[in-house]
């Protein structure tokens, strides 16, 4: 089907009637038959007031937005779906920028100060622009961003993204990003992102120096599901992750001001092959990861060097299986992942506490190391369960962990015939002689 400028049902919207746009709040209807505007990016400028309320009605839109008002976009859900009319989602010589100079193809550009958008379908892969765009698991790729702001511009505040499907894009399916003012805030649930893969660096929900909320998001098929870099101060909440590269992360989290990530009650599942589920990189704040389920990834939870000496994460209640995890690395898959390297950036020195963990079904289900010129360690008690792993916990030579007041598999400790193992520099007695909850 052609899709140029508004493709709908006249007969669709003969009960619609929109208020007169000359008072505060007014609201837009976009439609194709009887409404006063035919696309979204003219009822964006007509827009006198903030807090007007664009509602768009069924129909498949071609447009390439770029939201300059303070306004609400709010569609129908599945039967109201935005395509992009131009087709640039790898501009030549872009490398990994999201906006590639202003030349990418964006599907909506946010350059405004309180804007919402909800229950709309954005679809990546335009079929009018047939013969255009990147092939990704199926569909014929057009745009290079969904959601994103426009930081070329300015540094934009408030943005709510809510009950939106982004799929089919090239680069990022939702960024929010700040240029010269970090800790600005954001509001991104219960939206499905998928197919965000087709680079290395795509990524499916990006916080990028903000402060924000990311909660009750589905995200499927994406390099990397649900990251935030620099942030300020970023609650991960509840979402549901699977079939994708790395699950949750959080990068250089404080290096800005702003107070550390916390990462709750989120479900990470069936990584693609050497996919990591929840892992932390250079902290210079101590995050929160608790009561997160990680099944099938070669590592489970991970942590990366500090930017601060002595931050480091807090891992609780998590339950971590390695069940389905596959992986190009000989030595074998991890549950917990402690580390000084900072993957290319040199070692540091890197803590970390984990409390009431489950860890099962993992060649070794906690692994600490470290390199020259960083000191790893470790608080792995009390309370933390290690079942059926080839090797239960691993100190590497320098590392310090203690692992007391632990649980082995059973009431004879580790290494003894019916447990888990404890190696190198672990610490393990006294260990629990009864399983504790969770395990």
């Amino acid at each position: 089907m052609a899709i140029t400028g508004v493709v709908a049902s006249p007969g669709a919207f003969a009960k619609t009637h929109a208020v007169p746009r000359a008072s505060a709040n007014a609201k837009y209807t976009v439609c194709s038959h009887g409404c006063p505007y035919k696309s979204i990016q003219a009822a964006v400028t007509a827009a006198m007031y903030p807090g007007e309320i664009i509602t768009i009605g069924p129909g498949h839109y071609a447009e390439n937005v770029t939201v300059t008002a303070s306004v609400t976009l709010k569609g129908t859900g599945k039967r109201t779906v935005l395509y992009p009319a131009v087709s640039n989602p790898a501009p030549n010589g872009c490398g990994s920028s999201s906006l590639c100079g202003g030349s990418a193809s964006n599907i909506i550009l946010v350059a405004a100060n309180n804007v919402t958008i909800e229950n709309i379908t954005l679809e990546g892969a335009n079929p009018a622009l047939a013969g255009s765009g990147t092939l990704v698991d199926g569909a014929r790729i057009n745009a290079r961003n969904g959601i994103i702001d426009d930081y070329l511009v300015g540094d934009f505040n408030n943005l709510t993204v809510s009950n939106v499907i982004v799929r089919d894009i090239y680069l990022r399916g939702i960024e929010v990003t700040y240029d010269n003012v970090p800790g600005q805030t954001f509001t991104l649930t219960h939206n499905t992102v998928t197919n965000v893969q087709a680079d290395p660096s795509s990524v499916a929900m990006l916080n990028f120096g903000d402060s924000g909320v990311m909660s009750y998001n589905t995200v499927t098929n994406a390099s990397d599901a649900i990251s935030a870099n620099w942030s300020t101060g970023t609650q991960f909440l509840d979402n549901r992750i699977s079939k994708s590269g790395s699950g949750i992360h959080t990068d250089n989290n404080g290096g800005s001001g702003g107070i550390a990530d916390t990462i709750q009650g989120n479900s990470v599942s069936a990584c693609t092959k050497d996919g990591y589920g929840i892992w932390v990189f250079v902290p210079y704040v101590s995050a929160t990861v608790e009561n997160n389920s990680v099944k099938g990834c070669y590592v489970g939870l991970g942590v990366y060097g500090s930017g601060v000496s002595g931050q480091g994460p807090t891992f609780s209640d998590n339950v971590v299986n390695g069940t389905g995890a596959t992986t190009s690395d000989l030595s074998g898959t991890y549950g917990a992942y402690v580390t000084t390297d900072q993957l290319g950036y040199g070692p540091a020195n890197v803590n970390a506490s984990l409390t009431g963990n489950s860890f099962q079904s993992f060649t070794t289900g906690l692994f600490v190391t470290q390199t020259t010129g960083g000191q790893a360690t470790v608080t792995a008690s009390p309370n933390n369960s290690f079942l059926r792993d080839k090797t239960g916990a691993n100190g590497g030579t320098g590392t310090v962990v203690n692992a007391t007041h632990d649980w082995w598999g059973c009431s004879k400790g580790p290494n003894t015939p019916g447990c888990s193992t404890a190696i190198g520099t672990v610490l393990y007695k006294p260990w629990l002689t009864t399983k504790p909850p969770k395990s």
